[in-house]
């Protein structure tokens, strides 16, 4: 199974600051990926019934699931996380990506090329202009009868950069007078 990480900014490579951020995205994507692989077992992609929403229950917030036309182009949302309907301002069930501000559906359409051509897992994290965007892209059958996937399961998390710059090493305390560590 090929499983491309794509770390990437304009200038293609990503950089930054502190790697525990990429590292506790990578393992979220990672935790995902390995729950997809054992539902999949030898099948082309799992079933969207194969899911158990308890075994994502950390993921739930961050997941959406798309409905792809046979040409790849046209993606209608069929479930959207609690937070991911934050970040849009809106309830997209049953609404084409389309309909997002350019922006937003730019997000949505990272992988999903990648993803409708392959039966593997699809994944990296992007920078953005003020954070970064870890995404995951998971072919779904709808039914058991379909041969190819017609669904793509998203996992997206949006997380502001914290510039090393803003974040005090030391804060004074008003109570007592004296600093402490931050």
């Amino acid at each position: 199974i090929s499983t491309h990480l794509i770390l990437t900014n304009r200038t293609g490579w990503l950089t930054m600051k502190s790697q525990a951020d990429v590292v506790r995205l990578i393992d979220a994507q990672n935790e995902i990926v390995d729950y997809w692989l054992q539902i999949r077992g030898m099948q082309a992609a799992p079933t969207r019934s194969d899911i158990d929403p308890g075994a994502l229950r950390a993921h739930l917030g961050s997941l959406s699931i798309l409905e792809l036309d046979s040409s790849g182009e046209q993606a209608t949302f069929r479930l959207v996380g609690t937070q991911l309907r934050h970040l849009i301002g809106a309830d997209m069930r049953g609404r084409n990506i389309d309909e997002l501000p350019a922006s937003l559906a730019a997000l949505w359409r990272t992988g999903l090329d990648l993803g409708a051509q392959s039966t593997g897992p699809q994944k990296g994290i992007a920078e953005l202009a003020d954070s970064y965007h870890a995404w995951l892209r998971l072919p779904l059958r709808a039914d058991p009868a379909e041969s190819s996937p017609s669904l793509m399961l998203c996992h997206d998390i949006i997380r502001r950069k914290k510039p090393r710059a803003s974040r005090p090493l030391f804060c004074l305390n008003p109570l007592t007078g004296r600093a402490a560590a931050a």
